[in-house]
C-alpha cells in the first residue's frame, strides 16, 4: 500500500493490524481496497485502490466524511460500519452495489468489515477490505406484481424499493425484518426471539444488503410487498 509521507500518522492504524508492509503493498497491486474509519465515519486510512475505485484521490479521501465521499451510495454502507462499531464483531462476504458520485457507471463489491479495537476494548475504527467484482448483472429476474402475475423487468432498469428481485431470507431472517417492519427495536426484537442485540443488528445489516434497502422505509416496504408483514 503506498501510503504518501503525510499519512505516516495513520500507518499504526494499519500495521497494527497487518502483518508487514509487503502484504500492504501485495493488496494494492492485486486492486484489493482497504479502508479505516473513525467513529465519525470519516476516512484515517486507505490504500490507491479505494482511491481508483470511488476515483477521489487519496488526499481527498482523507479527514473527509463517508458522505461526503459517496454522496447517497453512502447510506447503503453507513449501516454495516455502524454494526461492526456497535458489536465488535466483523461482517463477511457482504456484497454491495452502487455508484459513487465521481464514477462513470455503477460497481459492485465483495466488502469485509472488522473492528480496530484498542487496549480498553472499544472500537475505536473499523476497517474494510473491498474487491470489486464488476458491475451488476444485467439478465432479466421475475418480480411479483400486485395482481400476483410475474412481470420480467431488465437489470439495466434503475433499482427502486418497488422494482427489486425478491430475495430468499431464512425463517429467522424474516422474523427479524417482520419485527423491525413493525417498528419493534433491536432491544425489543433480541428480547423477542431470544438473541443478543448484536446478532439483531448482524441480521438487520445483511436484510439491507440481500433486498437492497437503502433504509429501514425500504425495509418495511419490501416486508409488507412480500407478505411479511401486514399494516
Amino acid at each position: 500500500m503506498r501510503f504518501q509521507d503525510e499519512r505516516a500518522r495513520v500507518l499504526p492504524l494499519i500495521s497494527s493490524s497487518f502483518p508487514n508492509q509487503r502484504l500492504l503493498s501485495a493488496l494494492d497491486d492485486f486492486k484489493v481496497g482497504v479502508v479505516i474509519c473513525d467513529r465519525r465515519f470519516r476516512y484515517k486510512a486507505l490504500n490507491q485502490s479505494v482511491a481508483e475505485m470511488h476515483n477521489v484521490p487519496i488526499k481527498g479521501h482523507l479527514g473527509h466524511s463517508v458522505h461526503h465521499i459517496l454522496g447517497g451510495f453512502a447510506e447503503k454502507i453507513i449501516p454495516l460500519w455502524e454494526t461492526v462499531f456497535a458489536t465488535g464483531q466483523s461482517l463477511t462476504n457482504l456484497e454491495v452495489t452502487g455508484q459513487p458520485p465521481k464514477r462513470s457507471g455503477v460497481g459492485r463489491w465483495v466488502e469485509n468489515l472488522f473492528p480496530l479495537i484498542d487496549g480498553g476494548g472499544r472500537v475505536t475504527h473499523v476497517g474494510c477490505f473491498a474487491i470489486e467484482i464488476g458491475p451488476p448483472p444485467k439478465a432479466s429476474f421475475p418480480l411479483l406484481n400486485p395482481t400476483g402475475k410475474a412481470t420480467h423487468i431488465s437489470g439495466n432498469q434503475p433499482s427502486s424499493p418497488d422494482r427489486r428481485q425478491r430475495t430468499h431470507l431464512s425463517q429467522r431472517e424474516q422474523e427479524v425484518l417482520r419485527l423491525l417492519a413493525e417498528g419493534k427495536s433491536s432491544k425489543e426484537i433480541s428480547s423477542v426471539l431470544g438473541i443478543s442485540v448484536r446478532t439483531v443488528e448482524t441480521y438487520r445489516a445483511r436484510l439491507m444488503l440481500k433486498v437492497d434497502a437503502n433504509s429501514i422505509v425500504d425495509l418495511v416496504r419490501y416486508a409488507i410487498r412480500n407478505h411479511i408483514a401486514t399494516l
